[in-house]
């Protein structure tokens, strides 16, 4: 049996939520993760601590649970649903592209917080597993949806177009693009859909033929 609309308890609890999880976004990108505790999260929010804990949880699993707000910021469930009917090759690979730069563009000072507590601290070493493993699944979507088409380079097998993918569009990538060499998003974008489309494709699929 389906579930009607939900109460006002449950609505005003999501808000609460949400609003926790959006302060401990802007504190963790201020002050970095070692730099923000739970106590400064619930008096920015201005909710008691306890709040946290029976909201979200420990500060462990308000981190693990920013990679959702990072996932709904960028629309990453909405450009998935557009990825997954699309036929034509290119613009597969163009959409997988775009959906990448979003999380990126909208995400990054959270990413380059989270990357950088990585190697000393545990919850956010987790937190960044869980990002990468989510980034790589899409990556394997993206090459078995390429396989499904026909259109993968002979030789390359999906799991290889997925790691591909994976590793030319990571953080680490963009970052090297965008921060390091200078490049915009916008020059980021059209460079990475152009390689990747050369690198997979055969050349019948690149030219949609």
């Amino acid at each position: 049996m389906s579930r009607g609309r939900p109460g006002r308890r449950e609505v005003a609890a999501a808000a609460t939520r949400r609003e926790i999880l959006d302060t401990a976004r802007r504190l963790f990108a201020e002050h970095g993760y070692a730099g923000t505790s739970v106590q400064q999260i619930a008096a920015e929010s201005g909710v008691a601590v306890q709040t946290i804990y029976s909201s979200v949880g420990s500060k462990a699993a308000l981190v693990l649970a920013l990679n959702d707000l990072i996932d709904e910021e960028a629309d990453v469930a909405e450009l998935t649903a557009r990825l997954l009917k699309e036929t034509d090759a290119p613009q597969m690979i163009a959409k997988a592209v775009q959906l990448t730069r979003q999380v990126n563009e909208r995400c990054g000072d959270l990413i380059r917080v989270l990357l950088s507590a990585e190697p000393s601290e545990p919850e956010a070493a987790a937190a960044v597993a869980d990002g990468m493993r989510r980034h790589e699944q899409g990556g394997s979507r993206l090459g078995q949806g390429l396989a499904a088409l026909g259109a993968l380079r002979a030789g390359t097998t999906p799991e290889r177009a997925g790691a591909a993918f994976s590793m030319m569009t990571s953080p680490a990538s963009w970052r090297q693009l965008t921060d390091r060499a200078g490049w915009s998003f916008d020059e980021a974008e059209a460079w990475l859909v152009a390689s990747l489309t050369q690198l997979l494709l055969e050349h019948d699929a690149r030219i949609g033929t």
